[in-house]
């Protein structure tokens, strides 16, 4: 998955985007400008994300999981 490094610890871009729905549910598009990132970049991190149980989607907006969290506390 591209999200996590082969040790185990999350990617920068990783980190940035749950570090960007950390407090508050966000769209795809909101995420792409808080984190500048190309919205095909962060719509492809979060089908990878919500797969590995990283985020949660909440109607068209998404959300940090309780346990993608506590990884982000220790990273």
């Amino acid at each position: 998955m591209a999200c996590v490094n082969p040790d185990g610890t999350l990617t920068s871009s990783a980190k940035a985007l749950l570090s960007a729905i950390q407090d508050q549910a966000l769209t795809p598009e909101d995420i792409s400008k808080k984190i500048g990132q190309p919205l095909f970049k962060v719509r492809s991190s979060l089908r990878d994300m919500k797969s590995g149980g990283f985020v949660e989607a909440q109607g068209n907006a998404f959300i940090i999981s309780k346990g993608a969290k506590k990884l982000l506390t220790r990273s």
